[in-house]
């Protein structure tokens, strides 16, 4: 059941980022976020994902030059290997 929980409350979070990006830009939501897209998305700091870039902690992320790319299906796919069952179980 917690499962379901966590899905459901990420396709919430990710339609509340996809509403705010359609707000900001074109009405098409991209497939992949820049590194500040993503941090709402995760609804962490921005430095945080710096960091964990640097530590090679974190999501997965595309470099395209200079430029960061997170794949917004593997940020949530990521998040649902992020979750802790109460029990202390976890999906490691």
């Amino acid at each position: 059941m917690l499962d379901s929980v966590h899905e459901d409350l990420a396709d919430m979070i990710a339609a509340r980022v996809e509403e705010r990006l359609r707000q900001h830009q074109s009405s098409i939501v991209p497939e992949y976020l820049d590194a500040a897209e993503a941090s709402i998305f995760l609804n962490i700091a921005p430095k945080t994902l710096e960091d964990w870039r640097a530590r090679g902690k974190g999501p997965a992320y595309n470099r395209v030059g200079r430029l960061i790319r997170y794949n917004i299906d593997e940020l949530r796919a990521w998040m649902r290997e992020q979750r802790v069952a109460p029990d202390g179980d976890s999906n490691e």
